[in-house]
């Protein structure tokens, strides 16, 4: 069973996936958007790898269309080794990013 926990606006969540394994696409004209290192979903752009345990702050999120029982959010994080906006899927998400139980470990390592 897959547990979920609530993310509030300012916390700290990290990349928990392997390095490599995603990275921020810049799109001119409409920012910096999370993609997967899979073939198939390659966006044309100046791509930033993400490395494990990589902490971002959760700002907030956006309904941006609901059908029946799905649902599109736009969600908005912090990248802090760059200190830029960046926006991630709820699928994705949930997939690769998760909200440790102490984040300053996370967060003082990654300056070291």
């Amino acid at each position: 069973m897959v547990k979920y926990v609530e993310i509030r606006k300012g916390d700290i969540i990290i990349f928990n996936s392997k390095s490599g394994s995603g990275s921020f696409v810049y799109l001119r004209n409409k920012g910096n958007y999370f993609m997967p290192a899979k073939r198939e979903l390659r966006l044309d752009g100046q791509k930033l790898p993400i490395k494990l345990n990589e902490p971002f702050v959760y700002l907030g999120s956006e309904v941006l269309e609901t059908k029946g029982a799905t649902r599109m959010v736009r969600i908005s994080l912090t990248r802090l080794k760059t200190n830029q906006a960046c926006i991630v899927n709820e699928y994705h998400l949930h997939k690769y990013f998760s909200k440790p139980e102490n984040h300053l470990p996370y967060v003082e390592n990654y300056w070291n």
